[in-house]
This record gives structure tokens, sequence and C-alpha cells, in this order.
């Protein structure tokens, strides 16, 4: 399967999607780790020309959280 960004917003059952105000936070539901691991490595494969993502962590350091979002746009962090 291809991932694109508005692919990404469908969520599944191994995630859920909140929008954020530069793109969206992809995280791992209760019982799903090893699907949202195997997304997650997806995703930063993927990521590129269609949109860039951000690993976030919990306090073991393991990647529960995603930040994703579409190339192309103005960000609000961004000085341009």
């Amino acid at each position: 399967m291809a991932l694109d960004f508005e692919s990404l917003l469908e969520g599944s059952p191994a995630y859920g999607v909140v929008d954020a105000r530069d793109g969206v936070v992809l995280f791992r539901r209760p019982g799903h780790e090893a699907a949202f691991d195997a997304l997650a490595e997806q995703v930063r494969a993927a990521s590129g020309d269609d949109f860039e993502v951000i690993l976030l962590t919990d306090e073991a350091q393991r990647c529960d959280r995603l930040f994703v979002a579409p190339v192309g746009e103005h960000k609000s962090f961004d000085p341009r």
C-alpha cells in the first residue's frame, strides 16, 4: 500500500488522528503496539515529497505518536 498524507487521515484500529496546527498527530491505540510500530516505520520510509514526519516518544523512548505535516504548505513555525 502506498502511503500518502490523505490516506493517513483515515485512521485505523491501530491509530487515531488528531488535528494539529500544521498537520496531524497519529497516536497509537492501546493493544496495537506492533501494528503502530510497523505503521511508524512505513510512514517514516514514505515521507518526503508528500509529507514530513516527526516521531514522538513516550517516557520509555518508544514511538507512540507521529506528527505528520504536508509538504509545500506554509508552516506557522517557518519564518518565510
